[in-house]
């Protein structure tokens, strides 16, 4: 029996794991329709479940000391949506998976995947390589909130990621820079000056 055709965008994403072990995989899935606003996962809870997003995007977020919402991660169409510290250290999530916009998810209960570690090299190796991809994220991110200006990072966001700039609102993308909405209007504004009307 053939896979679903959103199956095709993994296999080109991970193309380390058969078409065979993908059938396994799919096995211990379930499709989830998640509506704008619904969390994935809460702060308080521990995470169990793991997902790739067929469609839609999201946002990692928690509530800072002044009681404003930070933004530390944003997830798009074929990225992995987890809370790894929160699984692996078997403690409550001190951050939110929420969704931006009503989306699908493929989603797999953590513990039910990991038998197929040591008998699919493949499947290890893509779990190994998510692991990579957050923690290059996460020092982009303090990469990003290093730089001086709203102005900057906005910068910085456009040049290495548009899809941001893209998909994501202003105010959002503000949570994502530590900074206010309306300091990044003003950068936005500036370059906007400088590029002679044009963003893009």
């Amino acid at each position: 029996m053939p896979l679903p055709s959103y199956y095709q965008r993994l296999i080109k994403k991970y193309p380390q794991v058969s078409v065979e072990e993908w059938r396994l995989l799919d096995q211990l899935a379930t499709v989830r329709h998640i509506k704008k606003g619904e969390h994935f996962l809460r702060v308080g809870k521990v995470a169990r479940n793991a997902a790739f997003i067929l469609s839609g995007h999201f946002k990692y977020s928690f509530t800072g000391d002044d009681d404003s919402e930070k933004i530390l991660k944003f997830g798009f169409t074929d990225d992995f949506l987890t809370n790894c510290q929160s699984f692996n250290s078997n403690k409550p999530s001190y951050m939110n998976i929420t969704a931006l916009e009503d989306s699908v998810i493929l989603r797999f209960n953590i513990n039910n995947v990991r038998p197929l570690y040591d008998l699919h090299c493949s499947i290890l190796h893509v779990n190994i390589q998510v692991y990579q991809d957050i923690m290059e994220e996460q020092a982009e991110h303090q990469y990003i909130l290093s730089l001086k200006s709203p102005l900057e990072r906005y910068r910085f966001l456009m040049r290495n990621r548009p899809l941001i700039i893209q998909k994501i609102s202003l105010t959002n993308i503000a949570r994502y820079l530590f900074t206010s909405r309306e300091a990044l209007s003003r950068a936005r504004v500036m370059i906007t000056k400088n590029l002679g009307g044009s963003l893009t």
